[in-house]
């Protein structure tokens, strides 16, 4: 299972963690984790693009990825809410494969 926390500093997201794998499928055929990280990267690259400097990013080998934000911005905020409702857009087809918390 994909677990995918979002860390919050009054409204505002501070840091969005998400870790591990689905295991819908083999790999290579495992559509779940393909649809959670084409979202993951694709904003990361946003981010990349609109928040040089704004954004820590921690990837690893082992499932891991982890974004803390250094300084919040209207860009980084809309670009975290919109890839927290695209993964729980998978969340709704998907339950048993990804976990959203909010805290």
């Amino acid at each position: 299972m994909v677990k995918v926390t979002y860390n919050y500093q009054n409204t505002a997201i501070k840091e969005v963690t998400i870790i591990g794998h689905a295991n819908f499928s083999e790999i290579g055929n495992d559509i779940v984790c393909a649809g959670i990280s084409a979202i993951v990267i694709g904003a990361l690259n946003a981010l990349h693009e609109l928040e040089t400097n704004q954004i820590q990013v921690i990837n690893s080998t082992t499932g891991l990825v982890k974004l803390k934000v250094i300084n919040i911005t209207n860009n980084s905020q809309i670009i975290l809410k919109t890839m927290l409702w695209q993964l729980k857009t998978i969340k709704k087809q998907y339950p048993k494969y990804i976990n959203i918390k909010e805290v």
